[in-house]
C-alpha cells in the first residue's frame, strides 16, 4: 500500500512546540497547535503565548480555534490574522466531544445547530484571508446523508478542507470508526477530506485510508509517546523501536519542554509525556509509579537511569 500523508491533530496539553519538534524528526510536516479557545485569545490568557509559539524551523503550521460566540470568533480571527504569528491554515473545531466544551455549545455541539454553526463559520471566513478548514465528526453511524449535508454547507460557505472523525460525539474515542461515512463525504465534495479516528499503528492508518479513500490521515492520541508513527506512515513501513531509542527520544522531548517552560513547570507538565513513552512498553510497574514524583530534572534523570538498567 502506498505511503500516507499524516496530519497531527490538535490535542490540548500535548501538541505544543516541543511535541511537534520531536514528531518532525520522524516525518511530520502538517503540524497543528494545541486547541486554543477564542474567548481565552480575546481576553489575553497567559497560556496563549506557548500555545501559539511557532518554531523557526517549522515549514507548515496550522492553528486550531474553538468557540461558539460569533463576536469572540470574529475578534480572535483578527488577533490571529494581525498578530506576530504566521499560520498557514486556520482550522475551526466542530468535533471536540468533551462535556465542558459541549455545555458551551462549542466543538461537536455545533454540528447539531446548523444555523449557529454556519454563522460561526461565516464570521471566521470573512475575517481570515488565508486557507480555512474545519475539523468535525460524523452525525450518523448508518446514514451518511446528515454528515454529507453539513459538509456541503461548510463547503459552500468557503471552507477549503475538512478533517472528519468517523465516530459520533457521544462515542468520544470508543467504538468503531465508520470509514464508509467519511468516504461518502469525500465523494460528495470538491474540497479535500482528511480521515481521522483510531490511528495507533500503521495498520490502523492503512485500514482507515482503504475504507475512506483518503490519502491524508489525521493522527491524535496515537502520536503520544510514539513520534515514530509519522515515519511509518510516510514510508509505509512498520519498525520496531529499541528501548534505548525510546528513552533517548523521551529525554530529548523533556529537554525541549525545559527550554519552553522552565524546569519546574516542564517536569509537572512532562509527567504525562513520560507516561506516554513508557506505559505499555514493558517497563516495571514500580518505575512507572515514580513518574508522579518527578519534580526536577534530576528526578527525571534518576528515573531515566533506572529505566535504562531494568
Amino acid at each position: 500500500m502506498p505511503a500516507l500523508t499524516p496530519v497531527l491533530a490538535p490535542m490540548a496539553g500535548y501538541t505544543d512546540l516541543p511535541f511537534r519538534r520531536v514528531c518532525r524528526r520522524y516525518g511530520l510536516y502538517y503540524g497543528t497547535t494545541a486547541l486554543i479557545d477564542a474567548g481565552a485569545l480575546v481576553h489575553g490568557n497567559p497560556d496563549n503565548e506557548s500555545i501559539l509559539r511557532r518554531g523557526e524551523e517549522e515549514e507548515f503550521l496550522q492553528v486550531q480555534l474553538l468557540g461558539s460566540i460569533p463576536e469572540d470568533l470574529k475578534l480572535s480571527a483578527k488577533i490571529l490574522r494581525d498578530g506576530p504569528w504566521h499560520f498557514d491554515v486556520l482550522d475551526f473545531n466542530m468535533g471536540c466531544p468533551v462535556h465542558k466544551v459541549l455545555k458551551r455549545h462549542a466543538g461537536a455541539a455545533l454540528m447539531r445547530e446548523a444555523e449557529h454553526a454556519a454563522e460561526c463559520v461565516r464570521v471566521l471566513r470573512e475575517q481570515w484571508p488565508g486557507r480555512f478548514t474545519v475539523k468535525m465528526r460524523i452525525l450518523d453511524e448508518a446514514d451518511p446523508a446528515p454528515t454529507v449535508e453539513l459538509a456541503k454547507m461548510l463547503q459552500e460557505i468557503g471552507v477549503e478542507g475538512l478533517a472528519i472523525h468517523g465516530r459520533l460525539a457521544r462515542m468520544v474515542y470508543s467504538g468503531p470508526v465508520h470509514g464508509n461515512i467519511i468516504r461518502a463525504v469525500r465523494e460528495a465534495l470538491r474540497i479535500p477530506v482528511t480521515a481521522n479516528g483510531g490511528i495507533f499503528h500503521l495498520a490502523d492508518a492503512q485500514a482507515l485510508s482503504e475504507s475512506t479513500g483518503c490519502e491524508r490521515v489525521m493522527v491524535a492520541r496515537g502520536a503520544i509517546g510514539n513520534p515514530w508513527l509519522f515515519r511509518e506512515l510516510t514510508t509505509g513501513e512498520a519498525a520496531e523501536i529499541s528501548r534505548e531509542e525510546r528513552l533517548e527520544v523521551m529525554e530529548l522531548h523533556l529537554s525541549e519542554m525545559v527550554k519552553e517552560y522552565g524546569e519546574r513547570a516542564a517536569m509537572i507538565l512532562g509527567r504525562k509525556v513520560i507516561c506516554g513513552y513508557i506505559c505499555g512498553y514493558g517497563f516495571p510497574r514500580e518505575l512507572r509509579a515514580r513518574v508522579v514524583q518527578v519534580a526536577t530534572w534530576q528526578d527525571f534523570q534518576d528515573l531515566l537511569h533506572d529505566l535504562r538498567l531494568c
